[in-house]
């Protein structure tokens, strides 16, 4: 067996971990060190090797789709609890009914909390989704396209002229 099948071999017998390795953030260099492949081994087969390029595009799928949930819930407002901590003092007589101690205690509450939709994000998601409807200058392109016409047929005009 060559140096290179065996290689192939560990990179084919780790996708699964390499899969989720690229879902947990770990770049190609962390990768080939968990594989004890030398990088630009891994570089290499990740650019030749069909199966490797199809986990990778996988991994970044999920990925993809955890962020665009994010965004979409951002777009719409949502509710969400969170846990605060309050200080209560409480003021306690001692056994000699003149002192007065001062008692501390902590508490953890959770609350309610909603966070409304957020302007930037719903832009940011209609013009991404819907393109036409949505940019700022529907006609920009088809402006820039006869604006550069107009200027090159008046170089081409004062060209001939010359």
């Amino acid at each position: 067996m060559s140096r290179s099948d065996s290689f192939e071999n560990i990179i084919e017998s780790h996708l699964d971990q390499i899969e989720s390795w690229i879902e947990n953030n770990n770049t190609d260099k962390e990768i080939a060190e968990k594989l004890e492949v030398a990088y630009s081994t891994y570089r290499k087969y990740k650019s030749t090797n069909v199966a490797l390029k199809g986990r990778i595009a996988t991994a970044k799928d999920k990925k993809n789709q955890i962020v665009e949930k994010a965004l979409f819930k951002k777009c719409i407002g949502y509710k969400y609890t969170e846990e605060i901590a309050t200080k209560i003092k409480e003021e306690v007589l001692a056994e000699d009914g003149k002192t007065i101690l001062v008692k501390e205690d902590v508490i953890i509450k959770e609350v309610k909390k909603y966070s409304g939709p957020d302007l930037g994000a719903q832009k940011f998601y209609l013009v991404n989704r819907s393109c036409a409807r949505w940019k700022e200058d529907p006609s920009k392109v088809s402006n820039d396209k006869k604006l550069t016409n107009l200027k090159a047929m008046e170089v081409n005009a004062k060209v001939s002229e010359i």
